[in-house]
């Protein structure tokens, strides 16, 4: 099941660094690509265990339009401590143009985005991916938020499901 989340998170950053191939991308745009594809190099898959704790205050919607993509590149560009790579990631993310097979996720918490999430599946196996907090408002952990995340989809219990980390 490991190889299949694999190539879950494999799919996922071909998906993300195709975003900006087409047309005209802006030189930020390219920057935040690989900005974010070395960070990736870093990340490693966890096996999640189903677990009935969880972040039940937060709401989580899928990002199904522009103004939703924005709030999830600036949620995503907070795992970056420098602003301008901050800038750059943000430069690039907002060029997503959603699909269904790469599921982006806003997590909100009393009205205010707070937590951001990709989902991609493929038979009973589920890769949680990019998971973030605003770490300002948040302190919930990330096996905490996928937990939610898990709960909100409605993912079945008998599911594999992986989460990426860094």
């Amino acid at each position: 099941m490991k190889d299949i989340a694999t190539r879950l998170q494999n799919n996922k950053n071909q998906w993300l660094a195709s975003q900006v191939e087409g047309g005209y991308p802006t030189k930020e745009s390219l920057k935040g690509r690989d900005l974010y594809l070395e960070a990736q190099s870093s990340c490693h898959l966890e096996p999640l265990e189903a677990s009935h704790e969880s972040a039940s205050d937060i709401e989580w919607h899928l990002v199904d339009f522009h103004r939703l993509t924005i709030m999830f590149s600036i949620l995503q560009s907070k795992r970056w401590a420098n602003e301008k790579d901050q800038q750059l990631i943000v430069e690039f993310l907002t060029q997503i143009i959603v699909e269904p097979a790469q599921s982006l996720y806003l997590g909100f918490l009393k009205g205010d985005p707070i937590a951001a999430a990709m989902l991609c599946q493929e038979g009973e196996t589920t890769l949680i991916s990019d998971i973030t907090c605003d770490n300002e408002t948040c302190l919930i952990d990330s096996d905490l938020l996928a937990a939610s995340l898990i709960q909100s989809v409605g993912i079945a219990t008998n599911s594999q499901i992986w989460l990426e980390k860094r």
